[in-house]
C-alpha cells in the first residue's frame, strides 16, 4: 500500500541580496493525495517538472514532505532510478550483488542478467565500459531482484532500443511479484503495458 494524503513539497531556493533576507523556495508538489493498494502499478503521468521523481523519494524516505502525510507497507523498497546509480568500477554481477544485501549465486544473477538482454560476455565487465542501454538492463535487474514490497521505476527504459523494449517488458512485468509499483514514463504505450492506476499530475505544477 502506498498513500499520500495532503502531501506539499518544495526545494529551497535562493537567498535574497541581504544575509537578513530568507531563503525562497520552489513549490513542486501542492495538495497531492492519491492512494493505491498492495500490488498496484501507479503511472505518475506529467510533463517534466510537475514533480514525478520528487514523488518516487518521497516514496522511498529519501525525502521529507514539507506538509502532508507519505504512509507505504511496511519493509524493504527497491528502486531504478533516472540516473544509472551504479558503480563504475565494478562489474554488472558485482553491481547486483551489491544492491542485493544478501549472499546471492553469480549463476543466479548471470541469468536474471541474461533474460534482461545482457550479453553473457558483459556481465563480468566493469559497468564503465558498458552501453547506456546495457547500464540501464543491469539497474532492473538489481531493483527487480532485491525483495521489495515497494518498487519505484522512475524511467525505467531510457536507452533502450525499440526492438529490445517489448522483452524487457515482459521481463518487468514478469518479476513484479504483487508489489506496489510507482512508475514514470513518458510513453503512455508503455505505461498501458502495466493497466496502471494513473495519477496525472499535468496541470498541477503548482509555479
Amino acid at each position: 500500500m502506498i498513500r499520500f494524503h495532503d502531501v506539499c513539497f518544495a526545494y529551497p531556493g535562493e537567498r535574497g541580496s541581504s544575509s537578513a533576507d530568507q531563503v525562497s523556495t520552489v513549490l513542486v508538489l501542492d495538495h497531492l493525495s492519491f492512494e493505491a493498494a498492495d500490488g498496484a502499478v501507479v503511472w505518475l503521468d506529467g510533463a517534466n517538472g510537475t514533480g514525478k521523481s520528487t514523488i518516487i523519494h518521497l516514496a522511498l524516505g529519501l525525502l521529507t514532505p514539507t506538509s502532508g502525510i507519505v504512509e507505504t507497507t511496511s519493509g524493504n523498497v527497491s528502486a531504478v532510478f533516472q540516473e544509472d546509480r551504479l558503480c563504475d568500477h565494478l562489474t554488472a554481477v558485482a553491481n547486483v550483488r551489491l544492491g542485493l544485501g544478501r549472499p546471492t549465486d553469480t549463476a543466479q544473477i548471470m541469468a536474471e542478467l541474461i533474460a534482461a538482454g545482457l550479453p553473457p560476455e558483459e556481465a563480468h565487465r566493469p559497468v564503465a565500459q558498458l552501453s547506456g542501454g546495457q547500464r540501464r538492463r543491469v539497474g532492473l535487474v538489481r531493483a527487480l531482484m532485491r525483495p521489495s514490497n515497494l518498487l519505484c521505476l522512475d524511467e525505467p527504459y531510457t536507452g533502450i532500443d525499440q526492438s529490445s523494449l517489448e522483452s524487457l517488458i515482459d521481463y518487468t512485468q514478469s518479476r513484479l511479484s504483487n508489489r506496489t509499483v510507482l512508475l514514470t514514463c513518458h510513453d503512455p504505450a508503455v505505461a498501458a503495458r502495466f493497466a496502471p492506476q494513473v495519477v496525472n499530475l499535468s496541470g498541477l505544477d503548482p509555479r
